[in-house]
């Protein structure tokens, strides 16, 4: 083991530990992994252990990454009412044994993914129309158009049930809650305060608005399952969509409670994820929350011609 400078002879192991203990220690514990995804999120502005309530227990809590990003030049929209960003809450894991993802038969409705804050009316956006005194209640993805980008409707692997394999005597048997106790959970407790923490004041008329999105990196094996009449069929998945409904007070939802979403992804797919996958479609946004801010700043639009055909291409005629 390499000494610092000036460092005392007192500060050394005691006996029965030894180097290669602390190094195995350092390795299970998923701090490396934490370093790595940091170096690899070098266009962002990384904040490590970033802290957050926990809505249930009060108590303040940790996030392995919060990386956040801007979607728009400065010099470019210097009086833009709506500066489009991106957010990623992120929790790093080590394994040895495999997660395990049961598969959905079919692409599940995602009301709420990505979440967007920073705005008055985060999720639902006003809309009026030139033929009719109805109005809608739509999703920044409903107005954009976004639903049908493959980001949110072509990922790998969309699942609701999943759990990581763990050792009972010789056996290996899934491990139940407490995968989703480890990482889903405290990733949708996160986005939860995020929301909170990034609430615009009421006095506001200029706004960020953040494409958030909780991200899970797991490094080691993730497995996919296709459950059908024949058997299971199993096979390596590097990206897998968890999706999980959860309660919430207080709030104004079309729903009862929100459907959280948390992108799972293997170590050494997450540049793809990110290049090839997340940023196309956040650019994507960006372009089209600088081209209608003033929309998503006022929490309401119109859209032509809503009473001939009301849910296609919306973005188009969107004033």
């Amino acid at each position: 083991m390499d000494f610092f400078s000036g460092n005392p002879s007192t500060n050394i192991l005691s006996n029965g530990v030894n180097e290669d203990d602390v190094l195995k220690a350092i390795v299970n514990s998923g701090y490396p992994l934490q370093n790595v995804i940091t170096e690899k999120l070098k266009a962002f502005n990384v904040t490590e252990e970033w802290s957050f309530v926990d809505r249930d227990t009060l108590d303040l809590r940790n996030i392995d990454i919060l990386a956040e990003l801007e979607l728009y030049d400065y010099n470019k929209y210097p009086d833009t009412r709506v500066r489009p960003a991106l957010s990623l809450l992120i929790e790093c894991k080590q394994t040895t044994l495999p997660y395990v993802f049961f598969s959905t038969n079919h692409v599940p409705y995602m009301p709420h993914f990505p979440m967007y804050s920073g705005l008055f009316e985060n999720e639902y956006i006003r809309i009026k129309s030139d033929n009719t005194r109805s109005t809608w209640s739509l999703s920044i993805n409903d107005i954009f158009d976004l639903r049908q980008n493959e980001f949110i409707s072509n990922a790998p692997l969309y699942s609701k049930i999943f759990s990581k394999c763990v050792r009972k005597g010789k056996e290996i048997e899934l491990s139940g809650s407490e995968t989703y106790n480890s990482v889903i959970l405290p990733l949708t407790k996160a986005l939860s305060h995020y929301t909170n923490v990034v609430e615009p004041p009421k006095t506001a008329y200029y706004f960020d608005c953040y494409m958030t999105l909780g991200v899970a990196i797991i490094d080691g094996p993730m497995i996919g399952v296709n459950v059908n009449e024949e058997g299971n069929n199993i096979g390596y998945a590097p990206w897998v969509r968890v999706l999980r409904h959860e309660h919430e007070e207080g709030k104004r939802n079309k729903q009862r409670g929100k459907h959280y979403v948390i992108d799972v992804v293997h170590k050494d797919y997450f540049n793809t994820y990110i290049d090839q996958h997340l940023m196309p479609f956040a650019n994507i946004f960006g372009k089209l929350a600088l081209k209608h801010a003033r929309v998503l700043a006022n929490g309401k639009g119109t859209i032509k011609g809503m009473n001939n055909t009301p849910l296609n291409d919306l973005e188009q005629r969107l004033l």
